[in-house]
Formats: structure tokens, sequence, C-alpha cells
């Protein structure tokens, strides 16, 4: 889906925020990342209302820049970061350490000492080789650590089978069915410089149906009962992670966020124990829709099929989801189509038959020199972008009441160079 903010005015050219997109794309070159603050900021709010900003941690992976950083951090949320380089990173910019969540299937040992030297509010524990580990660097530092434990459900999320993070084929978390994640809840209570506030799930990322996030809630609740039973611990916290799509039809945070409570309320009641703070973890979420991409069209090929293939001057590049997971955006021209439109096959500049953004597309006629927007490419595309081929990854730019403030720049050869050793 567009932004919000997304028109086309009295003469048919494409707008967002109140800008012009050609314009924008004059300015600044394509491909180019567009970020309307004001749907961001919007998104923000509406999640924040369902559950409290301060139980939402944005998972930054979506798209960590020091802009977005600010953002959340001034909304009074919590950062979710995967490794070394964006705890790095988020601590860099000035995100508050006490509000970081540390995540990551696996975490060295300097990160972890990283973690412990600047006081991050939570790790989660992707593993029971991990809670000795953190626990040492937690003694060493001379603070005890918080910890989630992250818990393999064993929930089908009905989504792609990448995007699918608690059934038993997957790397994270810690299984329910072997025993391991009641062992990992007696070497945390056991173990000394760290302490355990509650347990972590994420079941897998663009869900559209609510029954997936009632049920990880339910298996949640059924195994704080267990673990109370055997161990006395009852959790201050569960994290249930992320997720929600953003297709047209998906729940909403607050369906999401009352599904979850009620399929905890009953486990916690059972107990007469006070139900655990809910965190959330949006990530695409908030970013994705708020994010479109402008390409530039370079060229048009009918091929031996009868199809017609449009080229831009960007593809697997900056946008890399279509490969992995057949995920194409909507594309759109920048000026309203007359009576006239073809259907085209988009494809990208790279040297591979996968790069193909887009297959089946209704657009008017469109001819080197025109722009296309491809929609809801705010999450991952800056974060996983690459430079295969040496092709420069796009500036990110947020647009605000028509006017444009560069987030990052364009990367070019002089950059590359600076890696080379010995030339």
């Amino acid at each position: 889906m567009p932004p919000r903010s997304f028109t086309y005015d009295a003469q048919g050219i494409a707008c967002v925020a109140g800008a012009r997109i050609p314009d924008l794309a004059s300015a600044f070159g394509t491909p180019l990342y567009l970020i309307d603050e004001g749907e961001l900021r919007t998104r923000i709010t509406e999640y924040a209302a369902a559950a409290g900003a301060e139980n939402l941690a944005y998972a930054s992976k979506a798209l960590l820049i020091g802009r977005v950083a600010k953002l959340i951090e001034e909304a009074g949320m919590l950062l979710d970061v995967v490794g070394q380089g964006e705890l790095e990173f988020a601590l860099r910019v000035g995100f508050p350490a006490e509000r970081i969540l540390l995540h990551g299937v696996y975490k060295s040992a300097a990160a972890l000492r990283l973690a412990a030297k600047e006081g991050v509010g939570r790790i989660v524990v992707d593993s029971l080789e991990e809670i000795p580990a953190i626990a040492k660097a937690s003694r060493d530092s001379g603070r005890a650590q918080d910890i989630l434990i992250r818990l393999q459900l064993g929930i089908d999320p009905h989504t792609h089978p990448s995007l699918a993070t608690s059934v038993p084929l997957s790397q994270f978390g810690i299984s329910l069915d072997d025993g391991q994640a009641l062992e990992a809840v007696r070497l945390a209570l056991a173990a000394d410089g760290v302490v355990l506030r509650g347990y972590h799930s994420h079941i897998g990322s663009a869900i559209t149906e609510l029954a997936p996030f009632r049920l990880a809630a339910e298996a949640l609740g059924a195994f704080a009962v267990a673990v109370q039973t055997e161990t006395g611990f009852w959790p201050d916290e569960l994290d249930l992670g992320g997720g929600l799509g953003i297709q047209e039809g998906a729940p909403t945070p607050l369906a999401v966020v009352e599904e979850a409570r009620d399929g905890l309320a009953p486990y916690a009641a059972d107990l007469g124990r006070p139900l655990p703070r809910l965190i959330f973890e949006p990530g695409r979420y908030l970013v994705g829709p708020s994010g479109i991409t402008v390409y530039r069209v370079v060229g048009r090929k009918r091929v031996g099929d009868g199809r017609t293939y449009l080229f831009v001057d960007g593809g697997m590049s900056d946008n890399p989801r279509p490969s992995l997971y057949g995920s194409y955006p909507l594309m759109l021209a920048t000026h309203e189509a007359g009576g006239e439109t073809e259907e085209v096959d988009i494809a990208g500049l790279h040297c591979e038959t996968g790069d193909v953004l887009a297959r089946g597309v209704l657009l008017p006629p469109l001819h080197a020199g025109d722009y296309l927007v491809a929609l809801d490419t705010g999450a991952y595309n800056h974060s996983m972008s690459s430079h295969y081929n040496r092709v420069a990854t796009p500036p990110v730019v947020f647009v605000r009441d028509g006017v444009a403030r560069p987030a990052t720049r364009r990367d070019s050869l002089a950059d590359w160079l600076r890696f080379e050793v010995g030339i």
C-alpha cells in the first residue's frame, strides 16, 4: 500500500508528503529511497496507542539509520538490534543503551563485552551456550545483565518458508519439545551475573492472520505455567516479537495486542499471577509502507516469448526481496495513465536472470527517462542492499510537508576504493 500522502496532483504527477516525486528524483538522482516521515510518525503513534510506546522495541534490522533511531528514541520506544554492528551503530548515534535489546542467533564475545560495558537493557538468549558467556561478560563488567530466553514454539505462521522463525527447522530460539527450554531457565536462574526477566518469541514475518499470534501467546502462557510449577519462576516480561504483515487486510496492531493479552490472561489467572509486561517488536510495519523507491526507466525490450521488459537503473542491489522471496512490489508510473496501458515485466540492470522487480504490471507506455515508483520498500531494502556489479547504494531522503531532507548519501567509487589494499 502507498503512504497515505501519496497522490497524483492536478497535472497527473505523483506526489508524496507534498512533494512531486519526479522533482525529488531530479534533485537527488535515481534509484532513490524516499521515506514519508509523516507516515512513519503516524504508524509509530498507532502502534504505541495499542501497546504503549515503552512496550515497543523497533526491529532496527528493517532500517537502521541515524534519523530513524532518533525518531524511535523520541517516541519513547525500545530498540531491537542484532549483533555487534547494529549495537555499535545504535550507541554511536546516541540511542540509550538501557533501552536496547540485543538479539542474534550468535553473539560474539566482543558484542557481549560491549553490551555489558554499555549497560544494554536486555540480551535475548538464543542458545544454552550463551548463558554462561553472558554471565561471564556481566561479571567482568561488575553489573548483572537482564536477559530474556528466546523460545522456539513450533508454530507455523503461514508465511514464506524463509520468514518462518519458530518452526522446528529454524535455527532461531530454544526448543520446547526436547527439554532444552526448561534447561535454559534452570541455567539462567542458577547463573551468577544474569537476571532472567522472562521469555521471547518471534514466529515469523509478513504474517497476515491473527491466529498464529494467539497460538504463540498461548504457547508462551503454557510454558510459563509449566516453569512456574517446576521452579517457582514467573516472568516479569514476555516479548512476542513482531512480524505483522503490511498487506491490505492484515490485522491491525490493536488486534494483535488484544489477541496476545486474551491468549495469555487465562494462564496468569489460573495461578493468581499478574499478566507479565508484553513487549512487541514492530519493524517492517512501521517503515515498510512509509518508504518508496524511485527508478528511472533506461530501456525496453521485447523478448522471445513475446513479453516486454522495462529496464530500470536499479534492481536486486537495492531491492533483493523479489529475488529472495518472490516478493514483488507494486509498481506505479509517476504520471497518471490515460486510456492506454501495456503489460510489462520490470527488470534491473544486474547480470542475473533473477533480477526482476515485478511481473505482469499494467502501466502506461513508458520509455527511457520516465520514472517508476516501487511501493512498500522502506523495510529491508536499504538494510539488505549490496554493491553487486559495483552499483551504488541509493540515498535515503525523508520528506515531510513538501520539504526533502537527506538522511544518507549515495556512495561512490571513491568510498569503495578506501577498502582496497595494495593498489
